[in-house]
């Protein structure tokens, strides 16, 4: 089965490696990890803890070179800051003239900032809306969901896609977000597919036409998040939505 992994993080210099262990993943054998993992495609943006927008500016170009070496493997991500207004605008409009359709995984905390909407980002998001782009942005325990929800709510053409279900509580908080919202996603990397019955428990409640397959790879093992999606025993239809067709109506 094809299957598109939204939410990994590449890299070419190791500062932006996330892998927790040192000598494991290279850029070098970076793809033939995912390969051998049975995915087909894979998106996401290059990270690395800084605030300097020329830093992050930097991050952007090196997803845009991964681009130039995968080809159709890479969809990338880039990055954006709400420090950083008319730059961030100006990112959003050089990519995607270059036809970029995804911003993220944003990481706020990577790079110092914590809230999901305030009047910098209105301004930021409208440029993405605009530019018919993608956000994926990362959510846990701390996140700011109120602000999130209400860019949600705000940017109806706007398709946010949340990385992580996270612990139950959280998790209930998205699955509520997805019956509400049709511009809202979640991914299923990070925290929460380890719980079983999670994601079976998801598809009952909130269908599968807006969850997404990712992994967060290099952090953690991308053939884990595959088998772990096939033993929910799920509907072949909704097997091909999670792993393929979702991504694929947002980004093609």
């Amino acid at each position: 089965m094809n299957i598109i992994d939204f939410h990994t993080h590449p890299f070419i210099k190791e500062r932006s490696n996330v892998c927790f262990y040192d000598g494991i993943v290279t850029a070098e054998n970076f793809r033939t990890y995912i390969e051998k993992a049975g995915i087909s495609k894979i998106c996401g943006s290059v990270i690395y803890k800084t605030e300097d927008f020329k830093e992050i500016k930097s991050l952007n170009r090196e997803a845009l070179k991964l681009k130039d070496m995968w080809g159709d493997f890479y969809i990338p991500g880039i990055h954006i800051h709400p420090e950083y207004v008319e730059e961030s605008i100006e990112e959003i409009e050089y990519t995607a003239k270059r036809g970029v359709k995804l911003i993220g995984e944003l990481v706020p905390y990577y790079n110092s900032w914590h809230y999901l909407y305030d009047d910098n980002l209105r301004e930021i998001y409208k440029a993405a809306d605009k530019a018919e782009m993608v956000i994926s942005i990362h959510t846990d325990g701390e996140t700011d969901m109120d602000g999130l929800e209400k860019a949600v709510k705000e940017f109806k053409n706007l398709k946010f896609a949340a990385a992580h279900p996270h612990q139950k509580a959280h998790y209930y908080r998205h699955t509520e977000m997805l019956k509400k919202y049709d511009n809202y996603y979640l991914d299923l990397s990070g925290t929460g597919l380890f719980r079983f019955g999670m994601l079976k428990t998801l598809v009952n409640n909130a269908g599968s036409e807006k969850i997404l397959f990712g992994t967060d790879f290099p952090i953690t093992n991308p053939k884990m998040y595959v088998e772990a999606v096939l033993f929910e025993n799920l509907k072949d239809n909704d097997l091909e939505n999670i792993f393929y067709k979702n991504s694929e109506r947002l980004l093609f």
